[in-house]
């Protein structure tokens, strides 16, 4: 259980790394669309392990994304806190339904639009965006485009399928 707790860190750690320094390539910068990709870990952590997995990885990566970044510390904590909680609802014991192929999708696009409505609804406080340009140019194009790069995960073969090949 510590082994996988440590794990979990350790890729949060690497993933925090990449979101803040390698991510802005593949992201759409003419319309300030960029994946998060720490999220889509928060997800699998919450649906792997229950909500309180999820809520505590999900706060710790935050807030180290808040230090990292120096902007609004607790907000990222925040929104990972709640996505990572939210994802647990997906918990099964008995399997994981929703870690199997296109089933994570269903988790992954209304837990990212969650995290990112948040997220962006109180980063956006002053700013003169209306509601809708909120919710329509940042909250869903950053929602869809998170769920896209979310399908490498899809395709990555399990290692179970993995132990069968070999």
């Amino acid at each position: 259980m510590l082994i996988n707790y440590l794990k979990y860190f350790g890729i949060l750690l690497v993933l925090i790394f990449l979101q803040k320094s390698v991510v802005w390539l593949i992201s759409i910068s003419s319309y300030n669309i960029t994946p998060d990709i720490i999220v889509i870990m928060i997800i699998y952590i919450g649906v792997k392990n229950g909500h309180v997995e999820g809520a505590v990885f999900g706060f710790l990566a935050g807030l180290i994304l808040d230090f990292i970044s120096g902007s609004f510390v607790g907000l990222s904590a925040l929104c990972y806190t709640i996505s990572g909680f939210t994802a647990g609802y997906f918990y099964r014991q008995e399997d994981d339904k929703f870690l199997e192929k296109f089933n994570f999708l269903i988790v992954v696009f209304p837990v990212t639009l969650l995290c990112n409505f948040i997220y962006f609804m109180i980063f956006s406080q002053g700013v003169t965006l209306s509601f809708g340009d909120i919710f329509f140019k940042l909250v869903l194009t950053s929602t869809t485009y998170t769920t896209l790069i979310s399908l490498i995960f899809v395709f990555l073969p399990k290692r179970k399928e993995t132990e069968k090949l070999a």
